[in-house]
């Protein structure tokens, strides 16, 4: 997928494409009109996005939900702006965009940055309900004014506390959830438990304004995996993309196995049971996006443990 991501980044600029992505299409829904150019799911998009070294993308916002979940960046100076707030990115960050979400990216760094987007467009298609603006024909300039850094919003939105005087109710307004926290705390639980639990070591990402998931239709996980240790035997009803931030480990389908390295994304159809073993000397680290809240919203989620 890189190596298909840097021919299309020498083929088109960010002026020419707007955003340039590699999307992960699941073959058996190409018969879709437009819905099989998009979907890796029924309801859930997938790709990788490249912004080179130097480069802008525009801002814009659509009524699909997104996220970037941050695979490669320079040390400093890419960032994405969203609704006013600048977000720096490093490597296993969770960069949300919401719905409407007014945003642009910009790399002003000594390196490229490369991301994996997720976006529950497929939903929003079937709905009727894809809209998309951009923020040059209302505003008449391509680019937002940074009004807060992302240090400001995870001080207000990611410490287990909510401002008063200043809430956003609408969306999810903790806009960035740094690897480095979320790291530090499943290694920290790791360290208190005897025993590690049936699904790994799983934290869930969430809205800090009412403790559900960072959207009304995508759950966003991350959950570490022992060395020499699996979990128990799943299934669950929920389309659900896994892919390594750190390590190795083998996703057990039935009787296929397919081995993931670190930024491979695999994903598991609803109700396919699946293992994670983690055959190595070091700890394995994924992180995964579903479509969980949707099955729950509709009373359709289940969910099986076995030995």
């Amino acid at each position: 997928m890189k190596k298909l991501l840097y021919k299309l980044g020498d083929i088109l600029s960010t002026d020419e494409a707007e955003r340039r992505q590699v999307q992960l299409v699941n073959p058996s829904l190409k018969k879709f009109p437009y819905l099989g150019a998009i979907a890796i799911s029924p309801t859930i998009f997938a790709a990788i996005q490249l912004v080179k070294k130097g480069e802008v993308a525009p801002s814009h916002h659509h009524s699909p939900n997104a996220f970037r979940f941050i695979l490669e960046a320079p040390e400093d100076g890419a960032y994405t702006v969203v609704n006013g707030k600048r977000l720096i990115m490093h490597r296993g960050d969770l960069v949300l965009t919401p719905s409407y979400a007014w945003h642009d990216h910009r790399n002003e760094g000594n390196g490229d940055v490369i991301w994996l987007d997720g976006l529950d467009a497929p939903l929003v298609w079937y709905l009727g309900a894809i809209f998309f603006e951009d923020y040059f024909k209302k505003y008449k300039r391509s680019l937002q004014e940074i009004t807060e850094t992302e240090k400001e919003n995870v001080l207000k939105y990611g410490n287990g506390m909510l401002p008063e005087f200043e809430r956003e109710d609408s969306y999810d307004p903790l806009y960035i959830y740094p690897y480095s926290r979320a790291r530090e705390t499943l290694f920290r639980i790791k360290e208190n438990s005897n025993e590690m639990p049936a699904e790994g070591y799983v934290m869930r990402y969430i809205n800090p304004n009412n403790g559900k998931d960072i959207f009304q239709t995508m759950a966003s996980k991350i959950r570490l995996i022992s060395p020499k240790s699996k979990t128990k035997k799943i299934r669950k009803t929920e389309h659900i993309i896994f892919m390594p931030v750190e390590g190795e480990c083998t996703l057990k389908l039935d009787n296929i196995e397919y081995n993931l390295k670190e930024n491979d994304i695999a994903i598991v159809p609803p109700w396919e049971a699946y293992e994670i073993v983690n055959n190595n000397d070091k700890d394995c680290i994924l992180f995964s996006y579903s479509d969980e809240p949707i099955f729950k919203s509709f009373g359709l989620f289940r969910s099986e443990i076995n030995e």
